[in-house]
């Protein structure tokens, strides 16, 4: 398995994940007017929703420690259902 190094992440502004996360719902209830004001708003808005995936998806769904045991099958499924989400959310 290789091994990765996570780098820690800027500080996430309350203002930012803010904006991020409106974006997004707007997006779901598919309002394309709101969602054109906020990444209009906000020009740094693709960063700032990949920042977000990875603080939230990337521990979630990471493998745990040697100190957990052996991983399962599901923990590999998580993990790469993680890195398939974050990867999507950046193109």
């Amino acid at each position: 398995m290789p091994e990765t190094t996570a780098l820690p992440l800027a500080p996430m502004t309350p203002h930012a994940a803010i904006s991020a996360f409106s974006y997004l719902r707007a997006v779901q209830a598919q309002d394309v007017e709101a969602a054109r004001e906020f990444a209009g708003a906000e020009p740094r808005m693709a960063e700032l929703l990949v920042d977000a995936v990875e603080r939230i998806v990337v521990p979630v769904t990471a493998l745990p420690g040697p100190e957990a045991g052996e991983p399962t099958t599901e923990m590999f499924a998580l993990e790469a259902l993680g890195r398939v989400l974050v990867s999507t959310v950046r193109t």
